[in-house]
């Protein structure tokens, strides 16, 4: 099996929170790079399947279509700020940004509603974390605002899977 995007970038998170501070420079630059590379390698139609509680889903199908532009463009933005923000010390941050960065890519490969939903709320948790990082009184407001229209977008998300089931 062919690690998708997604979890390349959640393996990379884990990944920092156990290296050294030196090393997690080159993991944060690395894992945007080798997901880049791996997925442009993957064979048109790739697709990753399973079964939840009865529920048929499908986590990845972004080998095709019009969702491969966008996740070569999600995957060059990553880069770009893993290069930018490689000189960071903090490593909630750096962990935040590999995580909602593939949480992103999930959510543009997702093959099914549920799936989508899933991913959207893992970018909704974690780009909170990337705000809150600051961790001043101004980005802690910011931070629960941004949680707020979080929330009400993941809201409106489940309600229009509702409507459209």
């Amino acid at each position: 099996m062919i690690l998708t995007p997604f979890a390349l970038f959640f393996l990379g998170a884990l990944l920092l929170a156990v290296v050294p501070a030196k090393a997690r420079p080159g993991v944060l630059v690395g894992v945007p790079l080798i997901s880049f590379v791996r997925y442009l390698l993957l064979p048109e139609g790739y697709s990753v399947e399973t079964s939840l509680c009865g529920y048929d889903l499908t986590l990845f199908t972004g080998a095709n279509g019009f969702s491969r532009l966008f996740l070569i463009l999600f995957h060059v933005a990553a880069i770009i700020g893993a290069l930018f923000s490689a000189h960071l010390k903090d490593r909630g941050q750096s962990i935040a940004a590999l995580v909602y960065a593939g949480s992103a890519l999930g959510a543009v490969g997702a093959g099914d509603l549920i799936s989508l939903f899933v991913f959207w709320e893992i970018m909704a948790v974690s780009s909170t974390g990337l705000i809150w990082a600051r961790r001043s009184d101004r980005s802690l407001r910011a931070a629960q605002r941004y949680l707020l229209w979080q929330m009400l977008s993941g809201l409106l998300l489940v309600a229009g899977i509702g409507w459209y089931a």
